[in-house]
């Protein structure tokens, strides 16, 4: 009678089995490095990296879509996230577990060929308008810079927009950003003027400081394995991502 009890229960399809849970990852919407689609799940260099390596490690994620600066605030309090694509910079450095490093950019300033032809520099900032988007670390490099009025946005597209328009007359940028919103926003890429560096960054898979060290360790080691075999390189190419 038990052996008959005991089938019974193996074959019940109400039998609970323990599952692995999707690992999730809060990724701020910034195009070219995380897109999000109107049908089906978000694309972009970042997610795309991370896809892969999650391929690599046997697991399934689970993307959760927001704004930097809610992306940014939400990570410092979930310590069992990752965070997709933050820079790296000082203020950001003991708010976050630095997994590992995805890409490089260059933050520069960027004008409008029919307002501002000549490359701006840093010099040429006071008494301009300069379009940031909020949170970002492209806003953070001009907050030592004194004179500079800061007009903010949620998502860049807004500021190739504004920049087109004469709105703004400068933006604080990743390059590949804004070249990337500039064609989403339906405007010729020739329009884009490329001035000054402001700084070169990395961009990182991060998390909580409270994160697991080991999970740490087992994604830093997949994504160093993309980047030795190649993977990660033509990922990104298949962006046109302009190294700085």
């Amino acid at each position: 009678m038990r052996l008959v009890i005991l089938l019974l229960l193996l074959c019940s399809p109400f039998l609970w089995i323990p599952r692995a849970h999707a690992v999730v990852v809060v990724a701020a919407d910034i195009p070219p490095y995380v897109i999000r689609s109107h049908q089906g799940a978000p694309s972009g260099m970042a997610i795309e990296v991370l896809e892969e390596a999650a391929r690599r490690l046997g697991e399934t994620l689970e993307i959760e879509l927001m704004p930097l600066a809610r992306a940014l605030s939400q990570t410092r309090h979930r310590p069992d996230v990752l965070l997709l694509p933050p820079a790296r910079n000082p203020q950001r450095e003991s708010q976050f577990l630095w997994i590992a490093p995805l890409l490089e950019e260059a933050f520069v300033l960027v004008s409008h060929r029919n307002h501002h032809p000549t490359p701006l520099t840093v010099a040429d900032l006071p008494g301009l308008t300069v379009g940031v988007l909020r949170g970002s670390h492209g806003q953070s490099l001009l907050l030592p810079l004194a004179g500079v009025a800061q007009e903010q946005v949620g998502e860049e597209v807004g500021n190739a927009s504004k920049l087109a328009r004469g709105r703004i007359q400068a933006w604080a940028v990743a390059w590949n950003t804004a070249r990337y919103n500039q064609q989403r926003a339906g405007l010729p890429l020739p329009d884009l003027v490329r001035g000054q560096t402001l700084q070169q960054s990395t961009l990182y898979l991060a998390a909580s400081p409270r994160f697991s060290r080991n999970e740490a360790l087992r994604w830093r080691q997949a994504i160093q394995g993309m980047r030795e075999d190649g993977s990660l390189a033509r990922i990104l190419h298949q962006y046109d991502y302009q190294a700085p």
